[in-house]
Parts: structure tokens; sequence; C-alpha cells
């Protein structure tokens, strides 16, 4: 008798995400891992996402990664099972050549507001202030020149309003003469994470256990189907107008378990949002026991022809 398939509802906190729940739609793999994708919108803003996780409008979110601390202290029963990406990376765009990171002392810097107007946490600016306090500059030791809007951040830069911003690769800016200071990777928990709650996962005893297996077959699909995975992610750009490429997926791990240094950046990005969150264990967000359960079962070195 062929086993219930479950209902799942989420939503996505950025189009970044996109590229491995597409392939999991499009691969079937919501259906081998014996759940039914009801639902799966984009929701910009923390705490909406958390209020629809909380009424029971949703059963899981991707991504969600500095604000749940702050939850916890709350009560509320806010939990992560797995993390796909646990690093990003970023440079230093200057109108003068710069050779280190604490060069920016006592500079201007242009980002985004560290808080959106919903009273949301902007991650990405919260990675370029981890940038600066892992190289032993305070936060305050820089002049943070804010606009929500990238163009105007960047006019802001070119006319002189900033002496320096931080970009990707950099290489657009390089190209119109700028200079361009790449920075290695920062251990940081981000992309498309698998936020729940408890009581979504005491609702069905096999919720949990599905749903990080199907992120398992979704990354193990990207990483053996290279060909189809690269015409799915060639039509999500065609359909978003956004560049998805394959490396994105290539680099998630096949056991998709938090890096330790990455649960712990992203700790302390939630404890400048919210101080309280100090009295918690970095860890306290995290529960693995349902992908370690899967592990230690064997299923994914079998997966991959592994005994």
């Amino acid at each position: 008798m062929a086993e219930e398939k479950i209902k799942v509802r989420g939503v996505y906190r950025s189009g970044s995400h996109l590229p491995i729940w597409t392939v999991m739609k499009e691969a079937g793999i919501w259906e081998q891992a014996g759940l039914e994708l009801a639902g799966f919108e984009y929701c910009a803003q923390p705490p909406e996402a958390e209020k629809a996780l909380f009424n029971g409008d949703i059963d899981f979110i991707s991504g969600d990664h500095l604000t749940p601390y702050a939850l916890i202290v709350q009560g509320k029963p806010i939990v992560s099972l797995a993390s796909p990406v646990n690093a990003t990376s970023a440079s230093i765009v200057s109108h003068e050549p710069i050779a280190s990171i604490q060069e920016l002392r006592g500079r201007r810097i242009v980002d985004r507001p560290m808080e959106g107007r919903d009273g949301g946490f902007h991650h990405v600016h919260g990675n370029h202030m981890m940038y600066l306090i892992r190289a032993g500059v305070g936060i305050k030791d820089v002049q943070w020149v804010e606009f929500d809007d990238s163009d105007a951040q960047f006019e802001a830069f070119k006319s002189g309003k900033a002496d320096a911003m931080f970009a990707g690769s950099g290489q657009k800016y390089k190209e119109q003469g700028f200079h361009v200071l790449p920075l290695p990777p920062l251990p940081m928990i981000n992309g498309p994470t698998l936020t729940t709650s408890y009581t979504v996962l005491n609702k069905n005893k096999d919720f949990g256990d599905r749903l990080v297996k199907a992120l398992v077959l979704g990354i193990h699909f990207a990483h053996t189907k290279r060909s189809e995975t690269e015409r799915i992610l060639e039509n999500l750009s065609k359909q978003t107008g956004r560049s998805y490429r394959y490396g994105a997926l290539e680099r998630m791990p096949r056991k998709p378990y938090p890096d330790a240094q990455a649960v712990i950046n992203a700790y302390d990005l939630g404890c400048i949002k919210s101080p309280e969150a100090k009295q918690l264990s970095p860890l306290a967000l995290c529960d693995l026991h349902y992908l370690r359960q899967l592990d230690n079962s064997g299923y994914i070195d079998q997966l991959y022809g592994r005994a």
C-alpha cells in the first residue's frame, strides 16, 4: 500500500533560493519523499513569514536565519532542520586602492539599512558587518551611508558620498575603473535552510523526516544529473529574468549539516539585532536529529553509491 502523501506549504525569503526548490519541483522530488507541495510563495519580510508559520498558514520557511533567535527567547517553537549553504562571499569596491578590510576603519560605507521598515534584519548588511567584526573593525568604527535601493547606493558611492561599498565579485565595478578587493569566503548560515516549527513537526511524526529527505534528494539530483539540472536552471532564468548558474547547486553539501562557525556568525548577528538572545546557545535554533537519522541509516551514502 502506497504511503499517503503529506501536503506541505512553504515560503521562500529570497529569489536566490529558487534553484534548489525549482529542481525539486521539476524532478518530482517532493513526491519521491512522500510530500505534496500545495503552495510555495515569495515572502520577503521575516515577521510576515514567521507569523504565517506560527498561525499554521505554512509549514516551512526557506531561509530565516537571524531573527529566530529572539523568537526562541520569547518561547516560540521555531527550529532549523538543515543548512545547504554555509558561506557567502563579497568584495570591497573603493575609489582608491586598499590592501585590507582594516583600511575601512573611519571610512564611509554605503549599504542597505540594517533594519527594514517592518523590523526585519537585512542579512546582506549583516554579512558585511560580520566581515568587519572578524577583521577586528567595529561596526561603529565606520560611517554607514544607508539607502534601500541598490541604484541609490551606487550613485552615493559614485558621487563620492561614500568611500567604499560591498559587492559580489565586483567585476562590473572594476570594468568601470573602480578598485576591487576580493574577500575570502565568510562562514554564514544563509540560503534555503529548512526552518519550521515544533507545532508543525508534532502534527505529523513523518513530516520532519520527509522534509529533510526531500532536500537531500534534491541535492542528489543536482549533483548527479547536471545536464537536466542546467536545463531546469536555464528555464528558470528565462522565466525570472535572473541568471541562475549550476555552481550554486554544485557547492551544496551532500549532507546539509550546518557549519559550526557559520552558525556562530549567524547567531552573533542575531544578537546584534536582539541582544536578549545572548542568553541562548548558538545551537538553540538547530535540531539535526532528522538529518542525522537519515545519515546514520546509510541512505545518503547509498544514493551516491557508497557503502
